[in-house]
């Protein structure tokens, strides 16, 4: 099992590592590589669902996670295992480059330009929404693989009460955020787990 922070969260922030099974043609051959592997470890569905995060989670909870559409049926399982709600989607990220054009990326049906981020709730959320004017549709670059854009913390901040919040699966340490994942840059003496000890 996986240690999490023995802390309790009103703000739970996660970008999971969704395993996907699209493959890629690499050096001009026919072996087939997973994308993803390539860049991170990925977990499945039920290795996601599994991580403790109800224990983590305070009676009073907002949940914010990175879901790509083809991945929609899973988020909904690990919202439930891990004791939310489902209500929305809180932000959509519109990808650019660094020219400000639209990034248009492969997939078996159409070109995708946007990435979604759901909200779900445990509890009551006017302990700890504090505004209702946030703006969901986000521009911003892309730069790393996988990487959101800081905006999106700004404005889960800018909604929500300055109360105990975590990012799951988090690659830096940001201001005012405890973190967890296993691709962390810091030295933070603040909490930190690698995913590698599942």
């Amino acid at each position: 099992m996986i240690e999490f922070p023995n802390k309790k969260y009103n703000i739970i922030y996660a970008d999971p590592a969704w395993s996907f099974g699209s493959k890629s043609y690499q050096d001009g051959n026919r072996d087939m590589i997973d994308i993803q592997k390539a860049h991170y470890s990925t977990m499945t569905e039920q290795e996601i669902c599994s991580l403790p995060v109800q224990d983590i989670a305070d009676d009073n909870c907002i949940l914010f996670m990175w879901v790509t559409d083809s991945h929609l049926k899973e988020a909904l399982n690990v919202i439930n295992a891990w004791g939310f709600t489902y209500k929305t989607i809180g932000f959509t990220w519109v990808k650019q480059y660094a020219s400000g054009s639209y990034c248009y990326n492969f997939s078996p049906y159409v070109l995708k330009s946007t990435e979604i981020c759901l909200i779900a709730t445990k509890g009551k959320l006017k302990e700890i929404k504090k505004r209702n004017d946030i703006k969901g549709l986000v521009f911003a670059e892309r730069t790393k693989h996988s990487k959101k854009p800081q905006e999106v913390r700004n404005r889960i901040i800018d909604m929500c009460k300055n109360l105990p919040r975590i990012e799951l699966f988090a690659r830096e340490k940001a201001e005012g955020w405890d973190v967890w994942g296993n691709e962390i840059t810091t030295n933070s003496r603040e909490v930190q787990r690698s995913l590698r000890e599942v």
